[in-house]
């Protein structure tokens, strides 16, 4: 079996609280990072909640960056810092 790392990014952005995964059972008010680009990207704290993470809401109204693996569907929050 061959594994296959994903590259470190950096991303940039203003953290806010908005509804994610609308439309399935999933559906919640999640932890958004918006960047300057426009992009969504959800941040889910290792090892936290990924449905109401009290560590993570703190972050609200801070910008962030962060450098990490990016996964498809959200953001591991692992070595990030407000700025």
């Amino acid at each position: 079996m061959s594994s296959t790392k994903r590259p470190l990014v950096v991303i940039r952005g203003r953290v806010s609280l908005e509804p994610v995964r609308t439309g399935t059972g999933s559906a919640h008010i999640g932890v958004v990072l918006k960047t300057e680009e426009g992009e969504r990207i959800i941040l889910v704290r290792l090892g936290g909640n990924p449905f109401d993470d009290k560590e993570n809401r703190a972050l609200e109204g801070h910008v962030l960056s962060h450098k990490d693996q990016r996964l498809q569907c959200c953001q591991r929050l692992v070595g990030s810092r407000r700025l």
